[in-house]
């Protein structure tokens, strides 16, 4: 077994743990669970930090060398996320959606899967638009259980449930509020993404690349931000309504993303089949989203 795959295995189970950990403490009420979640957490990432910082030494620094990384980098981001505000009150609740949510996508991330190939010469662009989605991913999935998490206390105080669990849970207008400046954020991110990668889709992907149904669920899912954007800001909604536009763009999102790093390669001259007279140094760029 090498390190990679132990040290991955690691964090995977550290991650599973600590999931466990942070749903005794929502529906049981144990701090103790609460500060073995976090601690179980933090080992979680220290081994994941290590499993990438492996990755990179061994592919040429590039996480872009196989298709299935980039959730390992979003699960990573989320996790790093969760143990940021797991310090304050009410906010390990957060972690019982927040880790285990990183535990599916690092999981998805170590399952067998196509390889892609580092970025080629010429294609700067494809490292910031790679970047801007990754870490727009990972916005949007902290968005998303902060959403979740809304509807939850929002219907525990509308049944007058507010004991119990529904103190172990932040204050509903903090996580209203979070859930805007992060959407807000994930928005940004997820815009300079299309921008990049409308300049570098051309060359990379073909002339038709704005047919390719990542590219169009990507859209689609910009539209559902901006839509909630718009509604908050122009309109001034709050509260549940705005809450199902978050988690309908999340669940876009991850149709985007899965439909990216799941494209089929082009066919590289080294496999004995002509190039096309326009090929040229992008042609083997990775499949990014």
């Amino acid at each position: 077994m090498s390190w990679e795959a132990l040290l991955t295995g690691m964090s995977l189970l550290f991650y599973a743990s600590s999931s466990i950990m942070y749903h005794t403490h929502l529906f049981a009420g144990s701090e103790r669970a609460a500060r073995l979640a976090r601690a179980t957490a933090l080992v979680g990432l220290l081994a994941h930090t290590a499993a990438l910082g492996v990755w990179c030494m061994t592919h040429n620094w590039s996480i872009l060398r196989d298709e299935r990384m980039p959730f390992s980098v979003v699960a990573y981001c989320v996790v790093l996320v969760q143990l940021f505000v797991s310090s304050r009150k009410g906010w390990p609740a957060l972690g019982s959606l927040s880790i285990p949510l990183a535990f599916i996508a690092e999981s998805f991330a170590v399952t067998p899967g196509p390889s892609g190939v580092a970025s080629a010469p010429g294609s700067a662009l494809l490292r910031p638009h790679v970047l801007a989605l990754l870490l727009g991913f990972a916005a949007f999935a902290v968005a998303f259980c902060l959403a979740v998490l809304y509807l939850l206390q929002s219907r525990l105080l509308k049944t007058k449930q507010i004991k119990g669990l529904f103190k172990r849970l932040p204050p509903l207008e903090s996580v209203s509020t979070a859930a805007h400046r992060v959407a807000i954020l994930g928005f940004t991110l997820l815009t300079l993404g299309i921008i990049t990668g409308s300049l570098v889709a051309p060359n990379s992907w073909g002339p038709q690349w704005y047919l390719d149904p990542h590219t169009v669920t990507g859209l689609v899912a910009w539209a559902i931000y901006a839509a909630y954007l718009g509604v908050s800001s122009l309109l001034g909604w709050r509260g549940r309504r705005t809450t199902y536009f978050l988690i309908a763009g999340f669940l876009v999102v991850v149709i985007a993303f899965v439909t990216s790093v799941n494209r089929p390669k082009p066919v590289k001259a080294a496999d004995n089949v002509p190039q096309s007279p326009q090929a040229g140094p992008l042609a083997d760029a990775p499949h990014t989203w």
